[in-house]
Formats: structure tokens, sequence, C-alpha cells
């Protein structure tokens, strides 16, 4: 298998070098026709050559105004999306086609954008703008405590099973589940996703004095979420890797294949990933290592944290589509941007190495989210922090701290003296 990082740097991806005559129209360039398709659609509905006559009534009018003012942004939104698809820069993900990560590109920095908008606003303006799209937010929708009622056996009253079920069956465990299972198809090492699986938990526990949601009973977080729902994510994101990792693909194009049944079954082999690179994270090969695989997790944690608190802040109700359509965003991201991670970090000259266009935009994504959770957060959380919490993590950093600098010293300093060295390579000839 060929080393993504040379892969990645190759001018032409392996898949893309030889492309089928039966779907090569598909890879042609068509800018000049997506371009004057655009500015067609443009014309069209901007009505530029026959402009309507302006409402006399004033309450018309406020009304044509803000039509018009989601319909002008509705363009060009649109019209930026068609300049990402056409002319956005490469990923190193191909399937099933370039224009669509090209496409999920240019939604991510739409995003972004939004949210840099959204970060210059008050959090009362920035709550009313967030109606415009969905008329049901602006007004404070509360937060469900899941901590309420914690005990399984209540004296008297047998089994509490209100409560369970009312765990159980709650709408987000599939989701959740779900979630694991993306997670580990992009980060494909388990010690980094037990970590993250672990550290959010804590963080939930960190933060529970803030957030209500996550006030939750002991055996819903580290049974239910950690032993189950997590766990089955991940073993079978895991097990969807290597199962695909070991598959033998057939990539011939659709017209060599000899049936009809055949060439359907390529059409829908080109959803599947053109191969599935083993991840080789080393996380524990030395302390900048360690650190660089640090960075993908707690930015995953960052992401994870968001979830709630921006929904928190901006008064957005957990079954909202803004929180569905913010999830499949960051799924779109985290694939591409988790692959060009993990080429920076493996490449070995420096002078030739940048992060990719994904990785970027989620770092700046991460950073521009908290920005927004604390400027909106400022005041909406009157508790103090509990002086446990502070107390515990102070020792965990304490103890971080001095271990980190202890395999610092080792693995700099001590292992690389040169009698030490020279006693590796002849302990005879040393003594």
């Amino acid at each position: 298998m060929q080393d993504p990082v040379r892969r990645s740097r190759s001018p032409i991806h392996p898949a893309l070098r030889t492309i089928d005559p039966a779907t090569r129209w598909l890879y042609t360039p068509k800018t000049i026709t997506a371009l004057l398709t655009g500015l067609c659609t443009v014309v069209y509905l901007s009505r530029a050559f026959n402009p309507p006559p302006h409402p006399t009534n004033e309450l018309e009018a406020a009304r044509n105004g803000n039509r018009n003012a989601k319909l002008g942004l509705a363009a060009a939104a649109l019209s930026y999306l068609c300049y990402s698809t056409a002319q956005g820069p490469s990923s190193p993900l191909v399937r099933p086609h370039p224009a669509v990560w090209k496409f999920i590109h240019g939604l991510i920095v739409l995003y972004l954008v939004s949210l840099i908008f959204l970060l210059f606003q008050d959090a009362h303006d920035a709550r009313q703008l967030l109606k415009q799209l969905f008329p049901s937010l602006g007004v404070d929708p509360g937060e469900r405590a899941y901590g309420a009622e914690c005990r399984l056996y209540i004296p008297g009253h047998g089994v509490n099973w209100e409560t369970i079920k009312a765990t159980l069956f709650d709408e987000f465990v599939v989701a959740h589940t779900l979630g694991w299972w993306a997670k580990a198809l992009i980060l494909r090492n388990s010690v980094l996703l037990w970590s993250l699986s672990i550290l959010f938990e804590l963080m939930e526990l960190t933060f529970q004095h803030m957030l209500p949601n996550f006030n939750e009973c002991w055996w819903d977080s580290w049974i239910l979420d950690v032993a189950v729902c997590n766990n089955i994510g991940i073993i079978t994101g895991l097990w969807t890797v290597r199962y695909f990792g070991s598959t033998i693909y057939n990539w011939r194009g659709i017209s060599e294949q000899p049936t009809y049944a055949d060439k359907a079954k390529r059409s829908l082999m080109q959803f599947l990933p053109y191969s599935w690179d083993k991840f080789e994270w080393k996380i524990f090969s030395s302390p900048a290592r360690f650190i660089e695989c640090l960075v993908p997790v707690l930015i995953f944690l960052l992401f994870e944290l968001h979830a709630f608190f921006l929904k928190f802040v901006l008064w957005i109700p957990p079954l909202n589509p803004l929180n569905t359509i913010r999830l499949l965003i960051l799924l779109g991201m985290g694939l591409p941007a988790t692959r060009e991670y993990y080429n920076f970090i493996e490449c070995e000259n420096l002078s030739l190495n940048k992060i990719g266009a994904f990785a970027w935009l989620g770092l700046a994504l991460a950073i521009v989210e908290t920005l927004i959770a604390i400027k909106f957060g400022h005041g909406m959380f009157p508790k103090p922090w509990p002086a446990t919490t502070i107390a515990v993590w102070s020792v965990v950093f304490v103890m971080f701290t001095v271990t980190f600098t202890a395999w610092c010293v080792k693995f700099y300093i001590i292992d690389r003296n040169p009698a030490k060295q020279a006693q590796r390579q002849d302990p005879l000839k040393a003594e």
C-alpha cells in the first residue's frame, strides 16, 4: 500500500489516474458551464431585467425587504458553494467524487463565516437572528436534568422502572452510539477513542454545576454511556475499519463490468473510500508525538462540549435541526481533516509541510465556537466552581506535568547521552 504522506503530495490521486470511459464526463472540468448556469439562475431569481415595484404599504414593504434579505443571503451562500464545488481546494478523499468534498469544504467555510458574524453580536441579537431561520427559537427552552432521580430501587415501591425506561429509551441513545461509530471511523485508534470517551465523562462531572444536562446518574454516565453505547460504537467502528481495510477491491470501471448486476454493484462501490489506510499514531513513541496525538483528542473534546454549551447559551432545543446540521458538517469535516493532520505529523520534510485546508478549518471552528460559548455564556453560570473539582484537576495537572517532564528529561537528555548510547551498543565494552 502506498504511503499516505507521499500519496497526498502526489499531483494526481491514484483513483483519478485512470478514468473509465463510461464516467469520464463526470470528471471533465465544467467550470465555464457552472459559471454560466449560475449567472442565468441569479439573473432569473433576482429579476435583474424586470425589477418589481416597491410596495406602497409600509407593512408590506417591511415584509418585502425581509424576504429579499433572506433570498439575497441564500443566493450568496449558494453562489459561494457553486464556486467552491468548481474551484475549491482538493481533498485527500476522492470518493464518491472530488466535487463532493469541495462542496463540503464550502459548507464548512460558510459555517465558520456565520459563526464569526454571530460572534460580533450580543447574546440577545444572536438568538433573535437564529429565530429568522427557525421561528420557534429565541425563547429559553430550559434544560433537562437527567440526574434528578438516580435510585434504581425505591423502598416501598420496588424497581424504579420510570427512571430506567426514561433513560434507556431516550431519543439520543441510538445517536450516541452512531456518533462513536463515526468517531472510530475517523480516528481509527482504540487508545485515542477510549481516552476521548473517558475524558468526556470527566468533563460532564467538571461542568455539571453549569449545565443541567450534565447532571446524570452514575450508572447513566459510566454504564449506559461508556460501557454500553461508547463501547458498542467503538468496537463496531474499529471492526468496520478492519473489515474494509482487509477487503480486496476491484476498481475496474463500470464499462468493464460484464453484467448489469456487476455494473450496479460497481456504482454502489463508488460511495466507499478508495482505500482504508491504517493510522499508525505511535502515541508513546516520544513526548513530542504524544502531544501531537493529544491535539485531535482535545479538538474532538471541544466539539463535544460545544454541542451542549452552544445550544444552552443560544437557546437551541436538542431536537432543533440546527444541532443535526452542525453535527453533519463536523462529520464531513472530520474525515478529511484527520487524514490531513495525520499526514502533517507524519511528513518529515518540514520545508514542504503544511497543514491541510480541512484541518485548518477544524482548528478555526473549535476556537470560534469556544469564543461564542464564552461571550454569550457571560452571566449565565452564576454558581462558583466546586472546591473538589478545582482540587482534583490541580492534582491531575501537577501529576501530568511532573510525569511528562520526567519523560522528556529521560527521552531527550538521558537516553541521548553518548555514554548511554555506547553502553546500549556494546555493554561489555562499556564495562
